[in-house]
């Protein structure tokens, strides 16, 4: 059953994970940029209409990916490909942000096939058109139909989406660059031997 309200909570914006009380540890600086991506997506979408590249940009800029050129190619893949309703475009600008993300194919195919899994349980699918029936109840798949989206919530919902999915990836992001990390600081703590 679609409950619009399980995917936004109101007209600002999507749910801030961070608790914002000045602390400063990695889990709190975590959260803290993830629910920058999630807001900057969804506001993105709001205000220039492209799911695709309103989620890439905004992890592009909140997790410093590299790939100027790539916002260029969102142009044609908003509304589930050319608004075809095809593979939702918040899903597809995520998943780029992912493949830019990483160095190896290995590993971004291993991050896209984890996103999707995560995207799909909350959507039940990856189609744009699925993605409306989970979100307002049904699919504006007719031009004439329009009116009636706006009316309804869709570009809320849509926004909402596309917040979603740049949590998501940015967090399969933000953990896929954490074990390089853990690994280094583990190798310098045990470089330190206590007859040094």
């Amino acid at each position: 059953m679609p409950d619009i309200e399980r995917h936004i909570t109101d007209i600002r914006g999507p749910h801030e994970w961070a608790a914002y009380d000045g602390r400063t540890d990695a889990a709190e600086l975590r959260a803290k940029r993830l629910d920058a991506a999630a807001k900057a997506a969804f506001n993105n979408l709001r205000a220039y209409s492209n799911c695709c590249r309103s989620t890439l940009w905004a992890l592009q800029t909140h997790l410093d990916l590299q790939g100027d050129g790539a916002l260029r190619a969102t142009t044609a893949l908003a509304g589930g490909i050319a608004g075809t309703g095809e593979t939702c475009g918040a899903v597809l600008g995520a998943l780029m942000a992912l493949g830019l993300s990483t160095e190896s194919p290995g590993e971004s195919r291993q991050l896209a096939a984890a996103f999707v899994e995560r995207f799909t349980e909350r959507y039940d699918g990856t189609r744009c058109y699925a993605v409306q029936k989970a979100t307002i109840g049904w699919c504006c798949d007719d031009p004439s139909l329009t009116e009636k989206w706006i009316a309804v919530g869709g570009p809320i919902a849509c926004a909402a989406v596309c917040a979603e999915a740049a949590r998501i990836a940015g967090a399969l992001i933000l953990d896929a660059r954490a074990p390089a990390t853990r690994t280094l600081s583990h190798l310098a703590t045990v470089d330190r031997r206590p007859d040094a």
